[in-house]
Order: structure tokens, then C-alpha cells, then sequence
């Protein structure tokens, strides 16, 4: 993240409370299934298959599915426009939330007992990863945060033995976004349901079009 220019650590931290957002409406609505988070369905996969929860593992699997294939689409998108990557990722990104919602208000079905609005969530989840990518490898992913926890315990370690602490506030900046993301998307789904996710879709477009008049004004000043 310290190689990252200033707007783009703010779209980063943006993205990080958005993704805590949606992650908090799709778990209350799956029923404690994540919808960024893989590590932690890995582990509800594996713990529901030795119990016998085969239902269980089903939805995790399905959602770990739809994540992967979130994330193929968004390293495609990458490839197809390495001119306008991070614009073609993050329209991807809301187009992906606002079919989630069109979903959710056209059908109740499931796929192995995920609600199929919460698996293109959870694919749009994964294309948001693609948002920061250098040379073909994500370089900064936004929806999940251990890395940004065992960096900021780094970062802490060297502001203490003197060094910088900008470093360490930029990684608590991505984690802290993700968690109070979390608790504004627990509040809404609590009072909007799934509708709350259109609120999601309005800050990945808003962030889109900032993204796309930023890049405007640069070329223009080439």
C-alpha cells in the first residue's frame, strides 16, 4: 500500500469498508457464510463436511466457487483493458451488486441452498480484487484483511524502533475500514434486507466515475 499514490489508497480504503459492507448483508443473509472472506468458508466447508452438514458444505462451496470465478472475470477484464483496468473492474464490480439486487426481487431461487442473488455477490466480490494489480498479480486485495492485520503488527514494530508511522496507519486505515463497513452493512440489512446492497452499488459507481474523471484530467494534462 505505501507504493500506492494518496487517491488511490483513499479508493482502497473506500473499497475495504464497501467489501466489510457487503460481507456483513450477505452473512446475515446466507446464514453465516461469508461473501469476500474465503478463508473463513474454507473452514465452515471442512468443519460442516466432518459433522455431516452436507447442506452446509454445499453453500460454502458454491460460494467459494462464485468467488473464484468473481475473480477470473475481473483478472479478465484486466487483460482485455490494460488501458482502463481499474474503470472496467469497478464498473464490473456495480454492474455485478446491481444484478445481485434484480435478483433478489425477481426470484427466491437457490443454488444448493445459496440464495443465487448472494452468489453473484459474492462474485462481484471477487472481481473487486482486480481493482489493484501490477504485472498480472493482485497487488493490494481489498476484501479480505489478514494480511493487512500481520503488516500493520509490522508496520507498528518499525514505527516503534523509529521509523515512519504512516506506513502503519495505512494498513490499520484498510482494517478499520473493512470493520466499520461490517456494522454499517449489519445496521441496513437489518432494516432494508438485501436492498441494503444498493448502497454498495452507489459507492463502487461513485468511486467509478471519480476514477474515470480522474484519469480524464491526467490524460488531458499529458
Amino acid at each position: 500500500m505505501r507504493d500506492l499514490r494518496r487517491r488511490e489508497r483513499l479508493l482502497a480504503v473506500v473499497l475495504a469498508g464497501t467489501a466489510g459492507f457487503v460481507d456483513a448483508v450477505g452473512f446475515l443473509v446466507v446464514g453465516g457464510y461469508f461473501v469476500s472472506f474465503m478463508s473463513g468458508n474454507s473452514t465452515r466447508m471442512a468443519v460442516d463436511l466432518v459433522q455431516g452438514d452436507l447442506g452446509g458444505a454445499g453453500i460454502a462451496a458454491v460460494v467459494l466457487v462464485s468467488f473464484f470465478l468473481g475473480a477470473v472475470a475481473g483478472a479478465v477484464v484486466t487483460r482485455l483493458r490494460p488501458r482502463d483496468d481499474r474503470p472496467a473492474v469497478l464498473a464490473l464490480v456495480a454492474t455485478l451488486l446491481l444484478v445481485a439486487l434484480a435478483v433478489h426481487r425477481l426470484t427466491t431461487a437457490t443454488v444448493v441452498g445459496a440464495p443465487l442473488s448472494m452468489t453473484v455477490v459474492a462474485a462481484s466480490m471477487g472481481a473487486m480484487n482486480s481493482v489493484f494489480h501490477s504485472r498480472g498479480e493482485v497487488s493490494l486485495g481489498v476484501t479480505y484483511m489478514t494480511g493487512a492485520v500481520v503488516k500493520s503488527a509490522h508496520r507498528l514494530v518499525d514505527a516503534l524502533a523509529g521509523g515512519s508511522w504512516a506506513p502503519y496507519r495505512q494498513q490499520v486505515s484498510l482494517w478499520a475500514a473493512l470493520a466499520l463497513g461490517g456494522v454499517a452493512g449489519a445496521v441496513l440489512q437489518v432494516r432494508l434486507g438485501v436492498a441494503a446492497l444498493g448502497v454498495a452499488a452507489a459507492v463502487v459507481t461513485g468511486a467509478l466515475l471519480v476514477t474515470v474523471w480522474v484519469r480524464g484530467r491526467e490524460n488531458r494534462g499529458a
